[in-house]
Formats: structure tokens, C-alpha cells, sequence
């Protein structure tokens, strides 16, 4: 009987989905991989034939990374990685995940007078940025 790994593994391969599976697994690890500051300005985007794409939020951070390309590939070697391409670009917004823990943090009132405040904006951007807003100004209310 094959493990449960080697199963995986073998689905993995046979459907070609190693990239993403990789790609999944360096998202999750991005600021423990390359450090806070670089996670800041930096974005895993794609992997294709072993080269990893990273969106880089400014010209000034594309050129200091330039300085660090054969450090991060040795931090990416384990996810079969051997080579990086920089792109300026837009980093994506903090997922939804990272919201809901920090919206589990507020109490019951917290959460509706939140719900009760955004309902009424159309343009989920803005919502998402005066929800940022909010849960702060309620977490530091309670300090």
C-alpha cells in the first residue's frame, strides 16, 4: 500500500501542478523566507520551468534586490526554484485571511458597528482600506 505522500506526489506530477503547489507553499513562507522588509515590496507571482516571477512594488527595490538575486535562489532552492525574474508592479492587497484574524481580535459590537459602517460603500477598494482603518482605530481604542 503507497503512502499517503506518495500519492500526492504522484497526482502532483502526473497533473503538472508542481509550480503551484510551490508557489502556494512560498507564499505562505515569503516573510520567514526573505525577511519582513523585502516581504514588504516584494510578491511571489508566478513559477514557470523552475524560474520564480516576483512582482516589485518600485524601481528603487527591483535594483536592491538585484544585490540579494543569488541569496534569495539559495533560500528557494528547496522548492526546486533556480533562477528569479524581477517585474515592477502592483502588490496585491492583504488576503482575506489575514482581515478575518484581525477582525476575530474586536468583540461582537466592534464587528457590527464595523459591518454597520461599511454596508453602504459600493467600491469594495475603499472598503477594504476604511475597514483597515477602522479595526485599527477600534484595536488602539482598547490599548
Amino acid at each position: 500500500m503507497q503512502s499517503l505522500q506518495n500519492i500526492l506526489n504522484t497526482f502532483i506530477k502526473d497533473y503538472g501542478i508542481e509550480g503551484g503547489v510551490a508557489l502556494n507553499a512560498i507564499r505562505i513562507q515569503w516573510d520567514k523566507l526573505v525577511g519582513q522588509a523585502v516581504a514588504a515590496h516584494t510578491f511571489p507571482d508566478t513559477i514557470k520551468n523552475k524560474v520564480i516571477t516576483l512582482i516589485v512594488d518600485t524601481p528603487q527595490w527591483l535594483h536592491h534586490l538585484g544585490f540579494f538575486k543569488e541569496e534569495i535562489i539559495t533560500k528557494l532552492k528547496p522548492y526546486n526554484i533556480s533562477e528569479i525574474r524581477f517585474r515592477i508592479g502592483r502588490l496585491p492587497e492583504k488576503t482575506k485571511e489575514k482581515q478575518e484574524t484581525q477582525d476575530n481580535e474586536l468583540s461582537e459590537d466592534d464587528l457590527r458597528f464595523l459591518e454597520n459602517t461599511l454596508k453602504g460603500l459600493k467600491d469594495e477598494e475603499l472598503k477594504e482600506k476604511f475597514r483597515t482603518l477602522i479595526v485599527h482605530g477600534l484595536k488602539r481604542g482598547k490599548k
